[in-house]
C-alpha cells in the first residue's frame, strides 16, 4: 500500500518591477511541495531559498522540479538543488530560458510521460506547452493533484474576479488535461487552488461560438 502524501504550499513574494510599481501588494509566487513524512519533491523553487529549506525541514528532497523556465519561478532552483543535494528537472524545450536565469548550470531533462517515485506514489510529468515551449504539469493521481505552474491558473486582476486564464492553452495541452479525472484539483504557480473540471468547463463556454454556449 502506498504511503500517504500531501500537497504543501510555500507562498513567496517577489519584488515589484517598474511595470508593476502601482500594484497594491507585491506579486506572489507559489512553491509547492509534494510531501511525505520523510521525502519531498519541490516544485518551482522561487524566492528565498532559506524559507524553502525551512519548509522542507528534516525531510529528504528527491527532486527539484521546474514546471517551466521563467526566472520568477526558478530563481532559487540552483541554490536549493545544491544546498539540499537534489537533482533539478526541467523540460529541455525551456533550455534557453534556463540559461537566461542560471547560465551554464546543469539540470536533468524531464519529458512527457516521465514518472518520479515518492513515498510509494508517483508524480507523472505531462507536457503542456503554451505558456512556454517546455511547460510541464505534474499529476499525482493517488491524491488527485495537478501542479500546473503557469499553464493554468486563476487570473489575479485588481478586482480579484477569480476568472481562469485560458488564453495560452494549446490544443495539445487541452487534450492532455481533458483526459484527467474530473475530481483533479489544480495547484497553480500563482494564487489559490481550484477544481480542474470548473476550469475546463469555463474554457469550453468561452471558446464556443455565439449561440452555442448552452
Amino acid at each position: 500500500m502506498s504511503k500517504p502524501i500531501r500537497i504543501e504550499r510555500v507562498e513567496q513574494f517577489r519584488q515589484r518591477s517598474l511595470r508593476h510599481r502601482d500594484e497594491l501588494r507585491p506579486p506572489r509566487v507559489n512553491v509547492w511541495l509534494v510531501a511525505g513524512d520523510n521525502d519531498v519533491a519541490l516544485i518551482d523553487p522561487a524566492g528565498d531559498p532559506h524559507t524553502i529549506a525551512e519548509a522542507v525541514g528534516h525531510r529528504n528532497v528527491i527532486a527539484v522540479i521546474c514546471t517551466h523556465g521563467h526566472r520568477r519561478h526558478i530563481s532559487a532552483a540552483v541554490d536549493v538543488g545544491v544546498g539540499l543535494c537534489a537533482p533539478i528537472l526541467l523540460h529541455p524545450a525551456d533550455h534557453d530560458l534556463w540559461q537566461e536565469a542560471h547560465s551554464l548550470r546543469r539540470y536533468w531533462q524531464l519529458a512527457h510521460g516521465d514518472r518520479i517515485a515518492i513515498a510509494g506514489n508517483e508524480i507523472h510529468a505531462l507536457h503542456t506547452p503554451g505558456h512556454t515551449p517546455g511547460s510541464i504539469s505534474l499529476h499525482v493521481p493517488t491524491i488527485g493533484a495537478l501542479l500546473t505552474g503557469d499553464a493554468l491558473h486563476r487570473r489575479l486582476g485588481p478586482e480579484h474576479t477569480g476568472r481562469h486564464q485560458h488564453s495560452q492553452l494549446t490544443d495539445e495541452t487541452l487534450a492532455v488535461l481533458q483526459d484527467l479525472p474530473a475530481s483533479t484539483h489544480v495547484h497553480p504557480g500563482h494564487g489559490p487552488s481550484f477544481p480542474l473540471a470548473s476550469a475546463l468547463s469555463e474554457h469550453h463556454v468561452a471558446a464556443a461560438p455565439a449561440g452555442l454556449t448552452n
